[in-house]
């Protein structure tokens, strides 16, 4: 009992949040410091379900989803790599802008506010894998997930062998490390941070589709509540490595969960929808090496534009 209800539930909601910290690893690494997760999985939620309600597809609900996702990156990038704006002003900016359109686009088409739930909202089919859904325990990894799921954390190893084995990955190490350096080898650095940018818009597009057509099949004013944050927050306290998103989204979406479990307890309700968030300021407190880390990475992101 206590593993089907924990380990199915981190995994889904897990799921969201590992997709778009690896987009983030992408961004990170390239230098873009792109802080809108947020706003990109906000998007790509509603248009992932504005896809899905007028097709009756939630194949087009995904695609729709990803659009959603390389839109908002790409507004992201026209401001910070062509406009040469800070990137936090920038990320906040497409975070609000994102919050307000898709609340302003379901009162507009839907003629409704709060949340949009009807049967015309295709989700994600939920898929077991044969034999190892009938192993004891590790049957509840293989069980009732949706595909997604399963290409999140196929995805971990995918962009570890990227980042370290291809010349592509290596070329975006290099524009986050040293772009002079980068350049002066012949490596397009504006291009290769234009790429990082759209596969941060894609994977937080996937995020987004899980979201809104995997865990549910609805859509609700700023549904992302934050996981958006809690990405950034993952790709920051691992140092931008896939292996390092993997396991600090799994605790998230394990403090997540848990706390979905006690809500069925006698404990108050508003400490137990704390915990994801009180779980990630006592990771900051049990490491205070890495905030100094990420203050000196933030104020590298604030001239290593101009490069």
């Amino acid at each position: 009992m206590i593993s089907a209800s924990i380990i199915s539930p981190t995994l889904r909601v897990s799921t969201p949040i590992l997709l778009c910290a690896l987009g983030g690893v992408y961004s990170e690494r390239s230098g873009t410091g792109n802080i809108t997760y947020e706003g990109s999985m906000l998007m790509a939620t509603f248009t992932g379900v504005v896809g899905s309600y007028f097709t009756g597809s939630s194949i087009i609900g995904v695609l729709c989803a990803l659009l959603g996702g390389v839109f908002t990156n790409i507004f992201y990038g026209v401001l910070r790599l062509q406009m040469g704006g800070d990137n936090v002003v920038c990320g906040f900016a497409i975070n609000s802008f994102a919050l307000g359109a898709t609340t302003y686009l379901l009162r507009t088409l839907f003629k409704t506010s709060g949340t949009l739930s009807d049967p015309k909202i295709q989700g994600l089919h939920k898929i077991s894998v044969p034999i190892l859904k009938d192993i004891p325990v590790i049957k509840y990894f293989f069980t009732d997930q949706t595909l997604l799921v399963y290409i999140a954390f196929i995805m971990v190893f995918v962009t570890q062998l990227i980042l370290k084995r291809t010349k592509f990955g290596m070329n975006i190490r290099a524009c986050g490390e040293n772009p002079m350096a980068a350049t002066a080898v012949g490596i397009n650095v504006t291009k290769n941070r234009w790429i990082s940018i759209t596969i941060t818009g894609i994977l937080c597009g996937l995020g987004g589709a899980q979201m809104s057509l995997g865990n549910l099949t609805q859509f609700s004013e700023d549904m992302v509540g934050g996981r958006g944050f809690i990405a950034l927050a993952a790709v920051m306290l691992s140092n931008a490595t896939p292996i390092g998103v993997m396991f600090t989204a799994v605790l998230f979406g394990f403090a997540e969960a848990l706390a979905n479990v006690l809500q069925l307890t006698s404990i108050s309700s508003y400490l137990v929808l704390m915990i994801p968030y009180i779980t990630v300021i006592l990771i900051l407190i049990l490491q205070p090496d890495r905030i100094k880390e990420i203050k000196t990475k933030l104020k590298i992101h604030k001239n290593i534009a101009e490069a």
